[in-house]
């Protein structure tokens, strides 16, 4: 049975390599969840999907793209900026496909029930990956602006309602 429809890909995992400790990972761009996630005050929230450069474990991260509030918005946008600005792209982006294979760094933390989680901080703690050099891959479009400092709604994890 095709299991794509369902899941995407499934990276298979060695049970010993999912232990992870809190520190900072080079994480791998793999796709972006095309059903949003949703919750209170109109939030609406697009889920990244990265794999762990060091032991292949997945490992998601949610993005405000909607909210009754326009600044809540806006943080979100902030942040994807920052993540592609530390994935070595430059200029403006309309698709998160833009991000595929590119490697970032981030901070991950394990949550209430020890699980791994990416800790943006609002989009600050996204870095160039360590593991490799990042090289812009387009020149920036004139008048363009840089990134401005963020902050986004924190994600809830599997506290979100559906």
């Amino acid at each position: 049975m095709d299991i794509s429809n369902f899941f995407g890909e499934v990276d298979v995992v060695d049970q010993q390599q999912a232990e992870m400790k809190p520190g900072r990972y080079d994480l791998e761009y793999v796709n972006t969840n095309e059903a949003l996630r949703s919750g209170k005050n109109g939030w609406m929230g697009m889920q990244l999907n990265f794999k762990v450069v060091s032991n292949g474990l997945p490992i998601g991260h949610t993005i405000t793209v909607a909210h009754n509030e326009e600044k809540n918005k806006d943080w979100g946008k902030r942040e994807l900026a920052k993540l592609a600005n530390a994935a070595g792209l430059t200029g403006v982006i309309t698709d998160t496909d833009v991000l595929k294979g590119k490697t970032v760094n981030c901070l991950v933390k394990l949550n209430e029930g020890n699980y791994p989680e990416i800790e943006s901080k609002f989009g600050d703690n996204w870095k160039p990956a360590e593991g490799k050099k990042v090289e812009a891959s387009a020149p920036a479009p004139v008048g363009a602006v840089a990134p401005v400092e963020t902050k986004v709604e924190e994600d809830l994890g599997d506290k979100i309602p559906f």
